[in-house]
């Protein structure tokens, strides 16, 4: 019996869905818009039960067992990884509910970060050997994964990953989390107006001044990754990784006006014994990375 694995990541503006064959290869991927907050009380979850219900159709007629499917989404699941247990402000619907039960069908479900994560790892570096891998997604906020001895870590609470909640200034704002100066209120796109007072509404807005040689943005941009780099240089240290991948849109978007600074700043904070370096380089995979990740988990836990 060949066996596929279907992932959908539940994006705030799009759902993503791929479908993977045993070996990985990615036999097919599609998008359509999540509609969150639409008039039509719970389309979005609609829409994923109709794609789910075809996928099914298409690719196990008559053998469920023949496709297994992941979900991925904001916020912390529960420890059996069958629903979201946190996940507030938007995907109204979305706690509590078990899709397993609502669909008849074995749902994994598995945080947006660590699914981005465990896409990376699987796609690229699991053949070249590497053990131990840290993601950080660096986009409206910071989220992440954790790959140990070549396995997701998800820990307790299932929260793991969420570097983008530490401090990187004792002075700074505090987040949902109570924690002042977040890393992720360093480099998320939420908070870069309050960051610029007023000056810039985005990050790609901050780094085209910065490109551009605007004097304010430049102290504004710089400040931002060497808080990122304060923030890696002790996540280095915490976890010891062979690899860091930074992903997300900002990541996309800055490319090297993002990395040739940060390079600079880890020289000056990252502890290197013997000379080592951790190894940091882009995410490589893009916008389906979630989806990819999920349908990777689905075929890790079946």
């Amino acid at each position: 019996m060949e066996k596929h694995y279907l992932g959908i990541d539940i994006g705030g503006t799009k759902i993503k869905r791929v479908v993977l064959k045993e070996q990985g290869t990615l036999l097919e991927q599609d998008e359509i818009p999540t509609e969150d907050g639409s008039d039509e009380t719970g389309l979005w979850k609609k829409k994923i039960i109709g794609v789910i219900e075809e996928m099914f159709e298409r690719y196990a007629p008559s053998n469920p067992e023949a496709l297994k499917c992941a979900i991925s989404a904001p916020g912390l699941v529960d420890s059996q990884n069958t629903m979201t247990l946190h996940m507030p402000e938007r995907l109204q619907g979305i706690e509590n509910y078990n899709w397993s039960k609502a669909l008849s069908k074995d749902i994994k479900v598995i945080n947006d970060g660590h699914s981005a994560c465990l896409a990376e790892y699987e796609s690229f570096y699991r053949a070249e050997g590497v053990q131990h891998l840290l993601m950080l997604t660096l986009g409206t906020g910071v989220g992440g994964g954790i790959i140990i001895n070549g396995r997701l870590y998800q820990g307790n609470l299932q929260r793991a990953g969420h570097v983008g909640h530490m401090t990187v200034d004792i002075n700074g704002a505090r987040t949902m989390t109570n924690m002042p100066g977040s890393l992720e209120h360093a480099m998320g796109n939420f908070s870069v107006s309050e960051r610029t007072e007023g000056t810039y509404n985005s990050v790609r807005e901050l780094v085209q001044a910065y490109e551009n040689g605007n004097p304010k943005a430049r102290v504004w941009w710089l400040e931002s990754v060497q808080k990122l780099a304060v923030g890696l240089a002790s996540l280095a240290n915490i976890l010891s990784p062979e690899h860091i991948v930074l992903g997300g849109g900002i990541s996309a978007g800055a490319g090297d006006l993002l990395l040739e600074p940060l390079k600079k700043f880890m020289a000056d904070y990252e502890w290197r014994p013997g000379g080592y370096r951790t190894k940091i380089t882009k995410a490589k995979l893009g916008g389906y990375a979630g989806a990819i990740g999920a349908a990777y988990f689905a075929k890790n836990n079946s």
